[in-house]
């Protein structure tokens, strides 16, 4: 009985502790649950807060699409409302478009009836001139025939005065003696005209210096005599300046000054007014009596190299390295730049016949080029007649049908412009062209050509009939860079040279 008893609590102990255990496995697995219903939990919360701050975020961006939604809409409101009133321009302007298509059809026929009018207006104005140049010449002519006769009638006057006081006799050369004056007359009445023309004493050959001049502290660049015939020489420098001499007694009359620190390339003078152009780009209109800048043209867009007045003194002819030729009207107090010539080479030099029609202009690829100045067409052209450069050109005084052109070959030519061709050409061994601007120069009766050695000094003269050598003259003792030939005004002074050294002669 005791045996059993002692087996009995064994077996309920061990069953109680089994539950137990049981117990404790489900307690653990309770709690594990809970721990982890607890970190799902928490975890679910993390999200669910998420959740609604990406809500919150989602309505914010939602509401400012909805504002930039509605900024839209007003903006596509407003683009529609400027869209309508850009057709409504549109069309107004394709309204105004054709009615200028109908006035400028309107205009361009107007146009073309006003040229054919002005075409048919030139044609009789040229056909009027031509006649009434005619008429002039045939006046001209006779004139000189008058001039002649009344001059042959006071000669003769003069003979019946001197035969009324002491009548004719012979004397020891067989000549006749006047009045017992014991002067013999020549038997030909005086010239006028030649007088008129080529100064008091007629064309005179250089023959030796009459004065030896410094005009200029720097190179002297340019030369011209007075186109009009007075006792005046004016020169250009590369100090700037341009300066007035009078021709006679070597003083100087009158100073003008170009840009500063820019040298003056071209000068003339002619009636009173005096003109230099220069690297600055203008060219400069002087009143020589006062001495007051009278125009300043600007219109080049490069230096310009040279300038002529022509012979009524109210245009001016410029040349300049942009490749333009220009023609100004300086009659009024504000100039006007009328005409303007085109080419492809820079121009040296330029001249104007006589008649004031016609432009020739020496460039720097040799050739010559010659301009209507009426249309503003060029009307000729010879190429290549010298090589290296035309640094100067020049009508003949007496037929503007020739014309003298110096060049950097070391030769001066004479051309024919109704042929083209050069019929004289003048060298010496010594004569040499060395600078793009140095001037050659024939005498009033067209009879010689001169020019200066840019090697020697020397200054030479030729004959225009057989190109032979006439004079070498020698007085500088730099390079020539200009000659000039006038008509010799009431002294008879007509030839002028200046140098590298700023040194003028002024040959007698």
């Amino acid at each position: 009985g005791g045996g059993k008893g002692s087996s009995g609590p064994s077996k309920t102990e061990a069953r109680q502790r089994e539950k137990i255990e049981k117990l404790q496995e489900q307690l653990n697995e309770k709690l594990r649950a809970e721990v982890e219903s607890s970190a799902s939990a928490l975890k679910v919360a993390n999200e669910l807060a998420e959740l609604k701050d990406t809500n919150v975020a989602h309505m914010t961006t939602i509401q400012m699409m909805k504002e930039e939604q509605s900024r839209t809409e007003k903006t596509i409101t407003q683009l529609n409302a400027e869209l309508t009133d850009a057709k409504s321009s549109a069309n107004l302007a394709e309204k105004q478009y054709e009615g200028l298509k109908h006035t400028i059809r309107t205009l361009q026929e107007e146009n073309d009836e006003l040229k054919r009018a002005n075409s048919d207006l030139v044609n009789r104005v040229v056909s009027e001139k031509e006649k009434s140049i005619d008429e002039i010449n045939k006046m001209n002519e006779m004139c000189d025939r008058l001039q002649k006769e009344v001059a042959m009638l006071r000669e003769y006057q003069k003979q019946q005065e001197k035969r009324a006081r002491g009548g004719w006799r012979r004397n020891k050369g067989g000549g006749l003696d006047i009045g017992g004056d014991g002067k013999e007359e020549s038997g030909s009445p005086s010239t006028p005209d030649n007088a008129r023309q080529f100064g008091s004493m007629g064309v005179v050959i250089p023959s030796q210096p009459l004065h030896v001049l410094q005009a200029h502290g720097q190179e002297a660049t340019a030369i011209r005599y007075d186109g009009t015939g007075a006792d005046l020489v004016a020169t250009g420098s590369s100090d700037s300046t341009v300066r007035v001499w009078n021709s006679s007694t070597g003083q100087p009359k009158a100073q003008f000054r170009g840009g500063p620190g820019h040298p003056m390339l071209g000068v003339d003078v002619s009636g009173g007014i005096v003109v230099g152009c220069g690297t600055d780009k203008t060219c400069r209109v002087w009143n020589l009596r006062t001495q007051r800048l009278l125009h300043q043209l600007a219109g080049h867009s490069h230096k310009i190299t040279c300038v002529r007045l022509f012979h009524n003194e109210k245009e001016i002819l410029t040349g300049s390295a942009d490749r333009s030729i220009k023609i100004w009207d300086i009659s009024r107090n504000v100039y006007r730049q009328t005409v303007t010539f085109r080419h492809s080479s820079t121009s040296n030099c330029v001249d104007v016949s006589s008649d004031s029609l016609t432009a020739c202009s020496g460039h720097m690829d040799g050739g010559l080029r010659f301009w209507d100045v009426r249309s503003g067409y060029r009307s000729a052209e010879i190429a290549g007649i010298h090589e290296g450069g035309v640094t100067s050109v020049q009508f003949n005084p007496t037929d503007n049908t020739k014309l003298l052109t110096n060049g950097r070959d070391g030769t001066l030519k004479l051309s024919d412009i109704r042929t083209c061709s050069v019929v004289q050409t003048f060298s010496d061994p010594n004569f040499e062209t060395v600078s793009n601007h140095v001037s050659s120069a024939l005498s009033p009766d067209g009879v010689y050509a001169t020019a200066g050695s840019g090697t020697t000094g020397d200054l030479f003269v030729w004959r225009v009939s057989d190109g032979k050598l006439e004079k070498k003259l020698s007085a500088h003792q730099a390079a020539v860079c200009g000659v000039a030939w006038g008509r010799g005004g009431t002294n008879g002074q007509q030839v002028a040279s200046v140098d590298k050294n700023g040194v003028m002669v002024l040959w007698a």
